[in-house]
């Protein structure tokens, strides 16, 4: 799937929340500035994280006015609110086990309601691209006329159920995340939600305050080789990248931010797909050593780290990233560069081998 070079699409009013930062100008600036890791594998969250995450996130991502009732919603997440599951499976009370489990439909209606939002509204649940998917989605819903604009809310928690399952699959990290480091042995996880509007760039008064982008071009594709690895020759990601900057010249992308989990198999495939793209060495870089993986946030999350990247014009050094398994590639380590940055690639890839990519490029309305 493609999107041709036609810079209709604006998405603005990134808001961004983890339980250490309340905004995502907070997380791009600790990002920024190397402070220690964000993310947090042995924290067990409290039940009412969801519901403050993505209450801050989708606040700040609305605009100042307030005509919500054209307004869509669409919820991307991997697992949804896990701890009303949690809640679910672990009581006592007979009553409550005998009433259906909570759905991802129902955590979607919930912030529909509590928003006042009455355009269409959906899930998005397609593992660690779930985010970036559903950005995709809301861009066709505008482009083809069926919203005037959708507010894109990605979220995950790190609860028990989701640490557990990785520690089955012995992907965490026995110390830090080392994302594209020759002793690199695992992601570790943390907690996210981020919310974008996403409007027709004809329409300057439906535009949310702060950092704002032209979203250029997508693509999406699905390996189909295996439940949870990524194909090792990196076809499907390459063909996600290739259709996300098909309408523009591949020279022009200045950094990419990459899904960079720190594990064994997703980081070389990622590295195959960089050096086998790109001949000129667009700087990369990757945000979760420092936030830890999100899961079907991070796509959303690091798109808003993407706005304030070509806002202030730097590109943050890769948290963990010492001694490069690809040296010949671009990475950026130690220290943030100062670049000329006009455009952004964003990657990712999830259990299945679902690959998403979206081109990005400085809107003329940046915001304060």
């Amino acid at each position: 799937m493609t999107a041709r070079r036609n810079p209709t699409i604006r998405l603005s009013g990134f808001g961004a929340a983890t339980p250490r930062h309340a905004t995502a100008e907070s997380i791009f600036s600790a990002w920024l500035s190397g402070l220690p890791a964000d993310g947090a594998s042995s924290e067990r969250p409290n039940r009412n994280m969801w519901q403050i995450l993505t209450t801050q996130a989708i606040t700040a991502a609305l605009p100042p006015w307030e005509q919500r009732a054209d307004c869509g919603l669409i919820l991307a997440t991997t697992k949804g609110d896990m701890q009303k599951v949690e809640t679910w499976l672990n009581t006592d009370d007979p009553d409550h086990r005998s009433s259906p489990p909570p759905l991802l439909s129902d955590d979607l209606n919930t912030l529909a309601q509590q928003f006042g939002f009455g355009g269409p509204k959906t899930v998005v649940s397609t593992a660690c691209s779930s985010g970036l998917a559903a950005i995709i989605e809301a861009a066709m819903l505008v482009q083809t006329g069926q919203a005037r604009q959708m507010v894109v809310c990605a979220a995950d928690i790190a609860g028990g159920f989701i640490q557990d399952g990785f520690h089955a699959l012995k992907a965490i990290s026995k110390s830090h995340c080392r994302p594209f480091d020759r002793q690199r042995d695992g992601l570790v996880l943390g907690s996210a939600a981020a919310a974008c509007l996403v409007t027709s760039s004809t329409d300057p008064q439906r535009t949310a305050d702060g950092p704002s982008l032209f979203l250029d071009g997508w693509g999406i594709s699905c390996d189909a080789t295996h439940l949870t690895a990524p194909d090792r020759e990196a076809a499907g990601l390459t063909r996600a990248v290739r259709a996300a900057i098909a309408a523009v010249d591949s020279n022009s992308v200045d950094a990419v931010i990459l899904h960079g989990t720190g594990t064994a198999y997703n980081d070389a495939m990622e590295a195959l797909a960089m050096r086998t793209i790109f001949t000129h060495r667009p700087y990369l870089t990757a945000a979760k050593g420092f936030l830890g993986h999100t899961l079907g946030a991070s796509g959303v999350i690091e798109l808003a780290l993407a706005a304030w990247m070509l806002h202030r014009q730097v590109v943050p050094a890769i948290t963990g990233l010492e001694d490069p398994q690809w040296p010949e590639l671009n990475f950026v380590r130690k220290a943030a560069v100062a670049a000329d940055l006009k455009r952004i690639l964003k990657t990712a890839s999830g259990f299945g081998g679902l690959n998403a990519a979206l081109a990005v490029s400085r809107s003329e309305s940046m915001g304060p």
